[in-house]
């Protein structure tokens, strides 16, 4: 027997509703799993966005002939590991020519220092040369987790720190890592992954500058200062073969 024509109608309308609700029911749980995975994927992007970088141009004036200090202290354990290079395009400066007469080539630097602490602090205390490379000028000096410096009583009548010889050069600095660079006008990029400038001996004269506060303590005296040392007494600085070195 033939059902009747509203009867086939009903039951298509009603096959068509549930086909509807199904349909839309699981447009619903693909749109809440695309949800899902985005939410996912932007979670993974906040936490692969690479370490903030900061960035400090300097240029040293002064002598071609001469090295000039620059020096900072390393954050403590509280930041891990911290990265600090100085570099610099080979062609900067070229309009000045300071090392090579109307040519583009005047240095390339890359210096990649990690550390940590300083001498005196009770953190892990080192600074690990991972890379150097240096191109037609020499222009990196004397790189020491205990910055190369001079030392001096500040009182005459208390005995110099740790038996030091005064007014020699020598990594004795207790507070402050550093390195020595090349001046006349050149041009280089600090870059770190912590806060803060380093500070530096700009070249606009040839005298000492202090790099911490005179100690005058009960059983000693120290004061820790700095001044451009010749080129001629370049120390290149060499890459550790080791991967861990407590300089104390």
């Amino acid at each position: 027997m033939t059902q009747p024509t509203e009867e086939r109608i009903g039951e298509l309308v009603t096959a068509s509703n549930q086909l509807t609700s199904a349909v839309e029911g699981k447009l619903g749980e693909i749109d809440s799993k695309i949800s899902e995975k985005s939410a996912e994927v932007t979670s993974f992007l906040k936490s692969a966005t690479p370490e903030t970088r900061y960035v400090q141009d300097i240029t040293i004036g002064g002598s071609k002939d001469y090295l000039y200090p620059v020096w900072w202290v390393f954050p403590s354990l509280a930041s891990a590991v911290s990265k600090i290079s100085i570099a610099r395009h080979f062609a900067w400066n070229a309009a000045e020519a300071p090392l090579h007469d109307a040519s583009p080539h005047q240095a390339a630097l890359l210096l990649e220092l990690e550390g940590n602490g300083s001498a005196w602090s009770g953190d892990a205390n080192f600074l690990e040369i991972k890379r150097f490379f240096e191109r037609y000028n020499n222009t990196a000096s004397h790189v020491d987790f205990r910055m190369y410096c001079k030392s001096e009583k500040v009182d005459p009548n208390l005995p110099i720190y740790n038996n030091i010889t005064e007014n020699v050069l020598s990594p004795e600095c207790r507070t402050m890592s550093g390195l020595y660079l090349r001046g006349g006008g050149l041009t280089y990029r600090i870059i770190k992954n912590w806060q803060g400038d380093v500070t530096y001996h700009d070249g606009s004269d040839q005298l000492r500058r202090n790099i911490y506060q005179p100690v005058v303590g009960d059983a000693y005296t120290i004061n820790w200062f700095v001044e451009p040392i010749p080129f001629v007494d370049l120390l290149r600085p060499t890459v550790n073969v080791i991967a861990f070195s407590d300089p104390q």
